[in-house]
C-alpha cells in the first residue's frame, strides 16, 4: 500500500471513530440530563441471557450461542436501558455468525405514563450480515396502546441517523454511506400465570432516500420461570439488510437470569 493510501486509511478510520464518540457522547449527556429532572426512587434490573444450539451428524457438526445482557433503570416517569449481545456460531465449512451488537434506549413518559419520547443508539459490527461498521442514532414518540398486570403493548416512531459500512459488496454505493432512516417499532409483553412470559421486540426501519433500503430486527421470546431469578429461555432472532440481500435467522434456546433492586 502506498503512502497516500495508508494516510487515506487513517483519516478513513478516524472519522468514523470521531462520530462514534461524538454521537455516543451527545447521547450520555441527554440521558444525564433528563435523568436529573426526576428524584423518585430508581429501580435497577439486570437480566442475563445464555442462549444456543448444537448440531452434530456422522459427517457434520454445528453450534451457535447466543448471549445477551441487559442493564435497565426505572423511574416515575423514565425508563433507560443497555444492551450487549454476541452471536458467535460455526460449521464444519467454517465460522457462521460472529455479530456484535451494543445499545442504548431511553423512555421519557408524560404525567399519565401513556404517551413518550424514546431515544435510541447503536452499534452493529456483524460477520453473517457483512457489516463491518454501523452507527445508528435517533429519537422519535411513542404510545402505550395497552398496559396491564397481564400484558403490553407499545408503538412508537421516529427517526435515526445511519452511518453504514457493508462488505464484501460489487456495489461501492452501500460502502461508507449515510443515510436517515424512519423506524417503525411495536414491542409486547405477555404473562401467563406469572410463570411463562413471551415477548417481542419488532422494528422496521425505512431509508428516506432509497425505496429498497429498508432494515427488518425481529426479536421474540419465550421464558419458562422455573425460579425466582432464573428461566427456561426459547428465542427467535430475524435480521435482513434488503439493500444489500443480506438476512440471518437464528432458533436458540437457553437459560436467563434476571434480578431487580
Amino acid at each position: 500500500m502506498s503512502c497516500r493510501g495508508k494516510i487515506e486509511t487513517i483519516q478513513f478510520n478516524n472519522c468514523i471513530w470521531s462520530k462514534i464518540l461524538s454521537s455516543i457522547f451527545i447521547f450520555i449527556v441527554s440521558i444525564t440530563a433528563v435523568s436529573a429532572q426526576y428524584a423518585d426512587t430508581a429501580v435497577y434490573y439486570v437480566k442475563g441471557s445464555l442462549t444456543g444450539i448444537y448440531n452434530k451428524t456422522n459427517t457434520a457438526e454445528s453450534f451457535l450461542a447466543n448471549n445477551s445482557l441487559r442493564f435497565s433503570v426505572s423511574k416515575k416517569n423514565m425508563l433507560f436501558n443497555s444492551l450487549g449481545s454476541w452471536a458467535y456460531g460455526k460449521q464444519t465449512a467454517g465460522l457462521t455468525n460472529d455479530d456484535y451488537n451494543v445499545s442504548t434506549d431511553f423512555n421519557l413518559y408524560n404525567k399519565k405514563q401513556i404517551f413518550f419520547a424514546w431515544g435510541y443508539s447503536a452499534y452493529d459490527k456483524s460477520y453473517s450480515l457483512k457489516i463491518n461498521s454501523r452507527l445508528q442514532i435517533g429519537a422519535g414518540i411513542g404510545y402505550d396502546v395497552l398496559k396491564s398486570s397481564l400484558m403490553s403493548i407499545s408503538l412508537s416512531d421516529g427517526f435515526v441517523y445511519e452511518y453504514n459500512d457493508y462488505f464484501p459488496n460489487a456495489d461501492v454505493s452501500f460502502r461508507d454511506s449515510e443515510t436517515l432512516r424512519n423506524s417503525f417499532r411495536a414491542k409486547y409483553t405477555l404473562y401467563v400465570n406469572k410463570i411463562i412470559t413471551i415477548r417481542g421486540n419488532n422494528i422496521w426501519q425505512q431509508s428516506l432516500k432509497k425505496e429498497n433500503d429498508y432494515i427488518l430486527k425481529f426479536t421474540n421470546s419465550l421464558d419458562f420461570k422455573i425460579k425466582k431469578w432464573l428461566s427456561i429461555t426459547i428465542a427467535t432472532t430475524y435480521n435482513k439488510i434488503n439493500s444489500t440481500s443480506r438476512e440471518n435467522f437464528l432458533l436458540t434456546y437457553g437459560l436467563t437470569f434476571d434480578k431487580s433492586f
